[in-house]
């Protein structure tokens, strides 16, 4: 078990030791041939170079890491164990087992290392130079490709398949190591990832999607930014929880809040906070698509909302509840918004005085109208029908709010809705901006329309064709004509 752990937490630690134990196989094998092949000499003396080679391997590999990297370590070690091989052949001038166990072991090296074609081709032209070297200048041009020793077979055979074996079981020890590493990782991060989906319930998905893709962090920080807000709530639900006991309270506020916050996420609203049965949405912030834009996905939102209570209403009344409405208030206005609180405990919310408009504009609100400012209609008049209310004075801001009820999008042709008369024709000219009449007006604006459509067709009537005024029968002349004109 130690040995498991000291291989799989040093990976250098194994790579040395597994270079020791082949450097001390070749020894072994010179050693061998030196004594039961005649006319040996310096072969001797090359277990001596590789004792140098090992104590000075730590110091390199640890240079070449920090200078480069490992794949550069690799590489060198690689042509050194090359090197050493191509000495080893050439000392035993080119021994048919030996030569093939040696090429084999720095085949099994360079697979085992991951080492590029590229780069084995280069240590293969590095190789055979130190080849022809050591036997020129050292060895000497002998008798190659001689049959081996029983003894040099079997004791390569032997040397070459502990070394085999010793990597096999180490990469073998790794791969299941890795294997069991990545399975506790997969784990643990699907286990951190439950977590935060179960705390991402907590905070707008918008926020919560940005803080886990590294967009935002959570930080006190907060901007100034144009938003739609909207604020809902139950009407009479107050009074309602009264009289019901908890369960069927809870039931019905989760279902409301529920379907709401599903119709919410539709439209890429930011849910900011529940309080009771209220709800308090924006648009803008973290993600926007324009203000404009963001007031119509408001708008779309808070018809949807209508109409899906519509269903809930149904279905709680089918249940024995008794009906139930909303009231919706939606402004547009520059809030701050961002995270507040302490260091340890923040809130992502919005503060200004929009926020608090769309609040009063909700309580100022009829059953199940949907109220909004003068700001958010000139963003979305061209595409709903609104109908303008008296200014109303709302608690918490001095001036009188000029405020629009929703009626619904329009479906036809614009032509039909639009808000803005301006034509002119030969004497005719109508001028009309639906915008600055009061619903108060309208009787005023239909008789002053019916008595033009009124005189209109009067002028008709004493008029021809050719649009020559008619004359009465007593004032026509009668003109005799002679006969002998006839002829």
């Amino acid at each position: 078990m130690q040995l498991d752990d000291w291989m799989h937490q040093e990976p250098r630690r194994f790579e040395y030791f597994h270079r020791l134990m082949g450097y001390i196989m070749l020894s072994l094998v010179l050693v061998v041939y030196h004594q039961t092949v005649p006319d040996t000499s310096y072969q001797i003396f090359i277990p001596f170079l590789l004792v140098l080679l090992l104590l000075l391997s730590p110091k390199l590999s640890q240079w070449l890491t920090y200078r480069y990297n490992s794949n550069i370590k690799r590489n060198v070690f690689f042509i050194i164990d090359v090197a050493v091989v191509s000495v080893m052949l050439a000392a035993v001038h080119l021994d048919l087992v030996l030569s093939f166990l040696g090429l084999s072991a720095l085949l099994y090296t360079a697979i085992s290392n991951k080492i590029s074609f590229l780069m084995t081709t280069l240590a293969s032209l590095i190789g055979t130079t130190v080849f022809y070297l050591s036997a020129i200048l050292v060895f000497g041009l002998g008798n190659y490709f001689e049959q081996s020793s029983s003894e040099l077979t079997i004791l390569g055979f032997i040397c070459l398949m502990m070394y085999f074996g010793v990597g096999s079981f180490y990469q073998s020890g790794r791969v299941q190591y890795m294997t069991k590493k990545k399975n506790h990782y997969f784990d643990q991060m699907n286990r951190y990832m439950e977590f935060a989906n179960q705390l991402s319930r907590y905070a707008p998905v918008q926020l919560w999607q940005s803080i886990m893709k590294g967009e935002s962090e959570a930080k006190i920080e907060y901007k100034r930014k144009k938003l739609t807000i909207f604020f809902s709530d139950i009407q009479g639900f107050t009074e309602l929880s009264e009289t019901l006991i908890p369960d069927d309270l809870a039931f019905l506020l989760n279902d409301y809040l529920s379907h709401m916050t599903e119709i919410a996420k539709k439209y890429e609203a930011t849910v900011d906070k529940f309080m009771g049965d209220a709800i308090l949405i924006f648009f803008g912030d973290p993600n926007s698509e324009g203000v404009e834009q963001d007031a119509k996905n408001c708008l779309e939102m808070a018809l949807a909302m209508r109409q899906q209570m519509k269903l809930l209403r149904e279905r709680w009344v089918k249940m024995g509840y008794p009906p139930l409405h909303i009231r919706m208030g939606i402004s547009t206005g520059y809030c701050h918004v961002g995270n507040y609180g302490a260091n340890h405990r923040m809130a992502y919310t919005i503060v200004g005085r929009d926020a608090n408009l769309a609040a009063r504009l909700q309580s100022a609100a009829e059953v199940d109208e949907i109220l909004i400012s003068d700001d958010t209609h000139n963003l979305i008049k061209n595409d709903y029908l609104c109908a303008p209310k008296k200014p109303i004075f709302l608690k918490g801001i001095k001036a009188p709010v000029r405020t629009w009820q929703v009626m619904e999008r329009y479906a036809f042709q614009k032509v039909e809705y639009q808000r803005w008369f301006d034509y002119e024709y030969k004497g005719f000219h109508l001028l009309l901006n639906l915008d600055e009449v009061q619903n108060f007006d309208y009787p005023n604006l239909i008789e002053v329309l019916e008595r033009m459509i009124k005189r209109i067709e009067t002028q008709q009537k004493l008029t021809n064709s050719q649009g020559i005024v008619k004359l009465k029968l007593e004032d026509e002349v009668i003109e005799t004509v002679p006969p002998e004109t006839i002829r």
